[in-house]
C-alpha cells in the first residue's frame, strides 16, 4: 500500500509541475506575440526613430476585447486546475477501490485535455485578433 501511495503522490507532483509548466505561459504579463516581436520593434525604432521609441497605436476596442477574452479562458483555466486537485485527492482517497481510481483517472485525462482546449483557445484568439488589428491599422 505504502509502494502504490509512494507512486500516486509522484505521479500527482508530475501531473502538477507538468500543468504548471503548460500553462505558465497563459500567465504570462507579456504576449506569445509581444515577445515574438519584440526583435522587430527594435529594428523599426531604430530605422524610423533613432535612440527613440516610435509609438504603435492599438486599437482600443481590440485592447478590450482581449482583455475580457484572457480573463474568461484564464478563469476557466483556474476552475479546471482546481478541479485538477480534486481527482488528485479523489485518487489519494481511493484505498484500492478500482471504481473511484478509473473514475480519477478518466476525470484527470479529460481535465488534461480541456486545459489543452484552453491554451489553444487563448493563442488561437490572441493570433487571430492581432491580425484583425493589423488588417484594421492598414
Amino acid at each position: 500500500m505504502k509502494k502504490n501511495l509512494k507512486k500516486i503522490y509522484a505521479q500527482l507532483i508530475v501531473l502538477v509541475f507538468g500543468f504548471l509548466t503548460l500553462v505558465s505561459p497563459a500567465f504570462a504579463t507579456e504576449s506569445i506575440f509581444d515577445r515574438m516581436l519584440k526583435p522587430a520593434k527594435r529594428a523599426i525604432d531604430a530605422a524610423y526613430g533613432g535612440d527613440k521609441e516610435v509609438k504603435i497605436v492599438g486599437d482600443p476596442f481590440l485592447g478590450g476585447v482581449f482583455a475580457v477574452i484572457n480573463t474568461l479562458l484564464t478563469f476557466t483555466g483556474i476552475i479546471f486546475f482546481l478541479l485538477l486537485i480534486y481527482a488528485g485527492y479523489l485518487w489519494l482517497t481511493a484505498h484500492g477501490r478500482e471504481d473511484q481510481i478509473e473514475k480519477s483517472k478518466k476525470m484527470t485525462r479529460e481535465i488534461v485535455v480541456g486545459l489543452i482546449i484552453i491554451v489553444l483557445a487563448r493563442i488561437l484568439t490572441e493570433l487571430i485578433l492581432t491580425q484583425i488589428g493589423q488588417a484594421v491599422a492598414e
